[in-house]
């Protein structure tokens, strides 16, 4: 990072976006020169505004019209911009890298937009991958475009697979913590309330991915997103339940080695490698202290408790645009789970009711992907009427 570089943050009021600007600040506090090129948001317009004044980016995009109008007003020198276009439009711009925190399907276009143009993309949305990895895949072949992993059992992966050449991987072992769930009967799954899934025992994050990673959703869409970013085949990535979240991942080698990557419970520290990536920067943030008595318990994943982790990775085997259709039948279902309307355990089942009923008949293209987005929406608030 001698130089310095330019950086696209497409998600930035998110939880990774605030993150990330964390990390872009300290950085600089450390001479690293980091430049916000532009801002993309969704509609916390407070929070963006503050951004803005903060770090002063050359454009920005929210999601509504009207917003950026109010933007607009309030900064008449700032490009603003809105909408899916807004975000491809920001995607696209010259720079070192574009940081992709966006949180759901609208991620995909502005992941393609960048790699059409060769560029380097910090991937922390996950449904580009999840339901789009296939044209990802392409897009990076034809382009040569680039994907850096943010997710820290993915940063994790790539730091373990740095040990040894491909043909050399066994298989790819991802750690889930187990959620808040891990210990509650089966019984008493029907009985959990939002606050109770929303305690999440060793990560702040978002809503959405708080409650997938109470139903291992979220494991199920980070295997798809390891097979596709590492060109493993499924039967070789395996999820074990490491509760303390210390081993985040690991790596083993065909002569029985196992890599494994540790660190402390920060996303602070996977968003950094990953903007410094391939080098490695002193930080001030959060270490593992060694002497303390660290658990490194592993368990197997029981899928009768996570039931909705294997119709992801059916869905993921059957490939087409069936993620495409589960990953929207999820953000519905997770939605109204939070607002009262079904119990937890409708999740899981509505999803496995979503793949049965998914048929493979749409193009595998962006807009093949918009047809089962919209199609696994719908069916998904008809369930459990």
């Amino acid at each position: 990072m001698g130089k310095g570089k330019r950086i696209v943050l497409l998600g930035s009021t998110g939880s990774i976006g605030r993150q990330t600007l964390d990390v872009i600040e300290r950085l600089n506090r450390a001479g690293r020169k980091v430049e916000i090129a532009a801002l993309g948001a969704g509609r916390n317009v407070g929070l963006l505004c503050e951004q803005i004044e903060s770090v002063r980016p050359k454009a920005v995009s929210v999601a509504r019209r009207e917003d950026r109008d109010v933007i607009a007003r309030r900064y008449p020198k700032l490009r603003v911009l809105h909408g899916e276009e807004g975000l491809v439009e920001l995607a696209s711009l010259e720079v070192d890298l574009v940081v992709n925190a966006l949180v759901g399907a609208i991620g995909l276009p502005p992941t393609l937009a960048a790699l059409e143009r060769g560029r380097t993309v910090a991937l922390a949305n996950k449904e580009s991958l999840v339901i789009g990895g296939d044209l990802v895949k392409r897009t990076i072949e034809n382009n040569k475009g680039k994907l850096i992993p943010i997710d820290s059992e993915h940063s994790a992966l790539l730091q373990g697979l740095s040990a040894g050449r491909h043909e050399e991987v066994k298989r790819l072992i991802i750690t889930a913590s187990g959620g808040p769930f891990l210990n509650t009967t089966l019984e008493g799954l029907e009985r959990v309330s939002p606050d109770d899934a929303l305690k999440h025992p060793k990560w702040r994050m978002g809503r959405r991915i708080t409650i997938d990673s109470a139903t291992m959703v979220n494991k199920g869409f980070e295997v798809i997103e390891a097979h596709h970013l590492f060109d493993i085949s499924y039967d070789r990535i395996d999820v074990i339940i490491h509760p303390d979240s210390i081993v985040h991942s690991m790596v083993e080698f065909v002569d029985g080695s196992i890599i494994a990557q540790l660190a402390a419970h920060d996303m602070r520290i996977p968003i950094q490698y990953a903007i410094t990536y391939p080098e490695r920067l002193e930080t001030d943030l959060p270490r593992l202290d060694l002497s303390d008595r660290l658990n490194l318990e592993f368990l197997p994943l029981d899928e009768k408790r996570f039931p909705a982790f294997s119709t992801v990775i059916a869905a993921g085997r059957a490939g087409g645009t069936a993620t495409a259709a589960i990953n929207a039948a999820d953000e519905v279902l997770v939605r109204r789970f939070l607002a009262g309307e079904i119990p937890f355990t409708a999740i899981p089942e509505g999803l496995s009711s979503t793949l049965k009923s998914w048929e493979n008949d749409a193009p595998f293209t962006l807009d093949g992907i918009r047809a089962a987005d919209s199609w696994g929406r719908s069916f998904a608030e008809e369930l459990f009427c």
